[in-house]
């Protein structure tokens, strides 16, 4: 029994080292790994880069209220609001400059409360439907939004903050509904809000390339519902600045084209050619067409016919604005492509010179120098034409314009 007490009181036998294992607060830190991480935990996230986070989320949460600019709203309210707006405003723009990114709980915060100042029913219109002609003198020049002095704030926001942040940690809060609900912004009456709002969704086009196909698609969509769905005489409010937006972005397309980018030229922007509100936004429109027959010269003939098949018959506005779009493509055409789309085009030629208005008559498209090589090709259809279709009076009319078109291509091309 003391052999057995003895072998139990017996001490340890000492290690190979001949140390003693020690636990103090050293060697526990030699036993981290070398990135400074206790084994089986896991890597925190990094701190927030703005020791001010937590009041920035509070003041931007404050910003939430939508005020309607009502008579019975407290205007004193109003511009506290206002004033919480600047200055979170001011704070963004100070992270923009510093080339800091903005901390996740405040992107998440800004673009709640962005969400809940801008993503709103549009009142109903302003402007009195528009009669055929095109022209109505009783429509208001501008209509402007009452809450303007808070929208501006926060567009102002929203582009400092996406400006301010990359396009790798901007997927990771702007999702497709987000894009949506800018899109259907572009109702906005408010000239000043689309124009922000078309600088917005620029910014995110450029930002976001991995939505890029899903923005496009949304806005040919946009665009085929105003030309297919929306009543005739409904004025289309935000078609400019979108076709704007197409513009720039058929500018960066790639030569040869895509089948999609020229579906879009065919089912999307001709077809806008047809609506009577298309003298709001023609201009740009027009750039768009030419852009993509610059980049591909081939489209020409498509371009002409879609063109010619949607001319107006009472709307003299938009035929003045077609004429003068049809003498731009024109002028870039190849002379072998104008052989083939002689008769058409001259047969319009034709009907604008002997037509009853004095505003189509003067605006009668002129040929390019490259075309001089068919002019007595163009005159003999022309003569055609006005033999069977218009009276005889229009014949000499036509030929003193033809007499013009022919000098001044000569001129054109001596110079």
């Amino acid at each position: 029994m003391g052999a057995a007490a003895a072998e139990v009181v017996a001490p340890r036998p000492a290690s190979a080292s001949g140390k003693r294992r020690s636990t103090t607060l050293r060697f526990l830190f030699e036993l981290e790994k070398p990135d400074g991480l206790l084994p089986g935990t896991a890597k925190l996230p990094p701190p927030s880069p703005e020791p001010e986070a937590d009041s920035l989320i509070d003041k931007i949460a404050s910003c939430h209220r939508v005020f309607t600019f009502a008579p019975g709203e407290r205007e004193e309210e109003r511009d506290a609001k206002r004033e919480r707006l600047v200055e979170v405003l001011g704070q963004v723009r100070s992270a923009g400059g510093k080339q800091r990114a903005l901390d996740h709980r405040v992107m998440v915060a800004l673009l709640k409360m962005v969400a809940a100042n801008l993503f709103r029913a549009m009142p109903p219109s302003a402007y009195p439907p528009l009669p055929p002609d095109g022209v109505d003198e009783d429509a208001p020049a501008m209509v402007l939004a009452p809450s303007w002095p808070h929208l501006q704030v926060v567009y102002d926001i929203l582009l400092s903050a996406v400006t301010a942040t990359d396009g790798k940690a901007l997927r990771n809060h702007v999702d497709r509904a987000f894009l949506s609900g800018l899109l259907a912004l572009f109702a906005s009456e408010d000239p000043r809000e689309r124009d922000r709002l078309k600088t917005v969704y620029h910014q995110l086009y450029s930002k976001l390339t991995g939505e890029r196909a899903f923005m496009r698609r949304s806005m040919a969509a946009a665009l085929l519902r105003l030309v297919y769905e929306a009543p005739a005489a409904e004025r289309h409010c935000g078609v400019a600045e979108l076709l704007e937006i197409c513009g720039s972005i058929i500018n960066g397309f790639a030569v040869p084209l895509k089948e999609e980018h020229r579906a879009f030229l065919a089912r999307v922007l001709l077809p806008l050619h047809r609506t009577r509100w298309a003298h709001t936004y023609h201009r740009q429109l027009a750039y768009c067409v030419l852009q993509f027959v610059h980049k591909d010269p081939g489209l020409a003939g498509a371009v002409v016919t879609g063109i010619l098949r949607h001319w107006p018959v009472t709307n003299c506005q938009k035929e003045v604005l077609l004429i003068e779009e049809l003498e731009e493509i024109l002028e870039v055409i190849d002379p072998n492509q104008f052989q083939n789309l002689a008769v058409p085009v001259c047969s319009r030629i034709a009907r604008c010179v002997s037509s009853c208005s004095s505003q189509v008559r003067p605006s009668r498209p002129t040929f390019s120098p490259t075309c001089l090589h068919y002019f007595p090709y163009i005159l003999f259809v022309l003569l055609i034409i006005c033999f069977f279709f218009t009276p005889t009076i229009s014949v000499c009319i036509i030929l003193r314009h033809c007499s013009g078109m022919h000098m001044s291509a000569e001129t054109s091309k001596k110079n």
